[in-house]
């Protein structure tokens, strides 16, 4: 298992500080989600900036498990997600050159004005299949490139449950896919008290699929959804986070977000530590 965060997080004035900095945070791995110094167009990134990438993350010795592509992938207005698809193609170009394994991405939601929040029809099945035809191409472009898409799964968007995720992937049946497992994205206020039942179920759905992990925490917001933590700040069981994971075989990546660079040492930590237990607990030797 390699321990690392979202570029968003760590402040640098170019690339080659952001991976330097990366390191000596005691991290292994990014997912790629910003480009401090560099002057890309997303949708058609530059050979020579693409090579500057992949040259200061190899000289630190640090990772690329993904880049960060999270767009509204099933967008309302047809000529927005048309232009929204340019670019992430354009990404998954940049994975290719860089040596990215993976692009990161949501479902996206039919919310006019906000792509993290919930519409109604989301829920329908007309949606979720509309969905499915709209990342056949996709798919089939990533299969092109010899990348993989890793769709996260979130209670506001249209892959709202470890079930329907689950089912996306068996319906495109393609290995170009996994999914990126973010215990927290898929917990409402309903049911943050009732992870006992909630998690078990969606890791039992989702092992197969797993490419990718994120680590965080959250506690209620008394004025929405969710306060976004760093992992050990709030709610999430992670002992029990931890037990289903390793149960489920992962040793890739884990993607710590949503925390300052003076918060990222104890939630290092404190993943690690019950990384660990988790791996002890179930006879396994975990590291």
């Amino acid at each position: 298992m390699k321990l690392g965060v979202f570029t968003q997080w760590i402040r640098a004035e170019s690339i080659e500080e952001l991976a330097m900095r990366v390191r000596a945070l005691d991290l292994h791995c990014v997912v790629l989600d910003s480009y401090p110094g560099l002057d890309i167009d997303v949708a058609n990134p530059a050979p020579e900036i693409c090579r500057r990438i992949q040259a200061a993350f190899a000289a630190e010795g640090v990772e690329i498990a993904a880049v960060g592509g999270y767009y509204n992938l099933a967008h309302p207005d047809l000529k927005e997600r048309r232009s929204i698809h340019t670019r992430f193609r354009g990404l998954m170009r940049l994975c290719a050159d860089i040596g990215a394994p993976m692009l990161c991405s949501e479902a996206g939601t039919y919310h006019p004005r906000d792509e993290w929040e919930w519409d109604p029809a989301n829920g329908t099945e007309q949606a979720f299949a509309i969905f499915v035809e709209t990342m056949r191409p996709l798919i089939a472009d990533a299969a092109d490139y010899g990348i993989t898409i890793g769709l996260e799964p979130y209670v506001m968007t249209i892959i709202n449950t470890a079930e329907r995720a689950a089912r996306l992937v068996e319906a495109l049946d393609s290995p170009y896919l996994k999914l990126v497992c973010d215990p927290a994205g898929l917990l409402t206020r309903a049911t943050l008290n009732e992870q006992r039942t909630v998690l078990p179920a969606a890791f039992g759905l989702m092992a197969p699929y797993i490419g990718l992990v994120h680590v965080e925490d959250c506690r209620p917001d008394p004025h929405g959804h969710f306060l976004w933590l760093p992992a050990g700040q709030g709610l999430i069981d992670y002992p029990l986070f931890m037990q289903q994971l390793v149960q489920t075989g992962y040793d890739g990546p884990l993607i710590l977000e949503h925390l300052s660079e003076a918060a990222l040492p104890a939630a290092r930590e404190y993943v690690l530590a019950h990384w660990k237990r988790a791996h002890q607990q179930e006879g396994r030797t975990g590291s």
